[in-house]
């Protein structure tokens, strides 16, 4: 089995940074620090890490869970994320 090709991306709700982060993170699991660990690494690699993928889109960038995708409108936007999630990230579970 091949992973879906990146045309092949259901159409997810978007939500914006900062504005919709919260309710991002909440409807995605991204509370939890496995979860919160394969964000930011999906995010550092652009492509998909498990239940969550990035991807560059114009200026910025977008991270997508299992349920929403996050727009990060330019790279302060992405640095402003990233240490949002990044006390998240650390905790006991095996990444």
């Amino acid at each position: 089995m091949r992973p879906p090709s990146r045309g092949d991306r259901p159409s997810l709700p978007r939500r914006v940074w900062p504005a919709d982060a919260a309710a991002w993170r909440d409807e995605n699991g991204v509370r939890h620090p496995r979860a919160a660990r394969r964000t930011l690494a999906a995010l550092a690699a652009l492509e998909s890490r498990g239940r969550y993928d990035a991807w560059a889109e114009g200026e910025g960038k977008v991270v997508a869970g299992p349920v929403s995708a996050l727009v990060l409108a330019d790279a302060e936007a992405e640095i402003g994320f990233v240490f949002s999630l990044t006390p998240d990230a650390y905790g006991a579970e095996p990444f």
